[in-house]
């Protein structure tokens, strides 16, 4: 599912449940088993409750594969689950380079397919054979909870993991427009998926996924700071900065350190990594405020 800076709340209000999974921190949100709840009310009986459960484990697999993939570049990283989605916070110690961070993205869906492409294997099954698939409840639930849905989420468009993998990419041709580009692209290709999706029989299963996926964007693109807003006066960079630094202020570190990353990746200055420094030094990561030190003097001397 989507690779997110999620914040990671303390209100233990706000979860159903919460534990501890090879050394990353899962919180289970209400959203998440009202969501389940809802699967097996759609498909009913048998099929219901393997549809059900093979969305938990294999969503909680590819949220571990972001998570372990996260973990492997020195960051902090913790798994949210929520209605219709997973999510994989992270938190980077230091700058990552784009082919770290496309790493991260694409290691949930290859980590959930090849669960998915072994077990059936295991279960006797060809995951490439219309008969096998369809052999039992099981068989079905797993090959489209686990090879299915991770191959959906290869696709390139925003949110899902391709749009990340391609974005990473598009930062190294256009730096500053890479975003922009990929936002609209996204909701072009998902909008000819969804007319695609009513006006063909055969694409008739992907209507809701389609659906979801363009409401998801128009929120994101409904969502992106804009010279005509309330705080126009104020550059994006002021503002992440604005956010911060109030964040700081009330002992928010991990939250601000964490907003910081995500807006560097997008726009690479000096005044955020070194926000980002002081928030690590206050949460006593010396090794990470001191890399992301050296970021603030490397993108002080590109600006010049």
């Amino acid at each position: 599912m989507p690779l997110g800076f999620k914040q990671m709340t303390k209100d233990h209000g706000s979860h159903f449940r919460s534990f501890t999974l090879l050394g990353f921190r899962v919180e289970i949100r209400p959203g998440f088993i009202i969501f389940l709840g809802l699967v097996v009310f759609i498909y009913g009986g048998s099929l219901g409750l393997w549809a059900a459960g093979t969305l938990a484990i294999f969503t909680l697999i590819h949220e571990l594969g972001h998570a372990l993939a996260a973990r492997a570049t020195g960051a902090h990283a913790e798994i949210s689950l929520d209605f219709l989605a997973g999510y994989a916070s992270y938190l980077p110690s230091r700058p990552l380079a784009r082919w770290e961070r496309a790493g991260i993205a694409a290691a949930g869906p290859l980590a959930q397919g090849l669960v998915g492409t072994v077990t059936m294997f295991l279960l006797g099954a060809n995951p490439l054979s219309r008969s096998d698939i369809l052999h039992s409840d099981a068989t079905l639930s797993i090959w489209w909870a686990g090879i299915v849905l991770a191959l959906v989420n290869l696709i390139p468009v925003i949110p899902l993991d391709g749009g990340a993998i391609v974005s990473a990419a598009l930062e190294k041709i256009a730096p500053h427009r890479g975003a922009s580009f990929m936002m609209w692209f996204s909701i072009a290709l998902t909008s000819a998926g969804l007319v695609a999706a009513v006006t063909l029989e055969t694409a008739r299963s992907f209507l809701p996924l389609a659906a979801i996926l363009l409401l998801m964007q128009l929120q994101i693109f409904g969502s992106r700071p804009r010279s005509s807003d309330s705080m126009s006066s104020l550059s994006q960079t002021d503002y992440i900065i604005l956010v911060m630094s109030g964040l700081q202020r009330v002992g928010n570190h991990h939250e601000a350190a964490k907003i910081g990353a995500e807006a560097f990746r997008q726009q690479p200055t000096a005044l955020i990594a070194a926000k980002i420094s002081q928030s690590l030094t206050a949460l006593g990561d010396h090794d990470g405020a001191q890399a992301w030190m050296r970021a603030a003097e490397q993108a002080s001397l590109s600006q010049k």
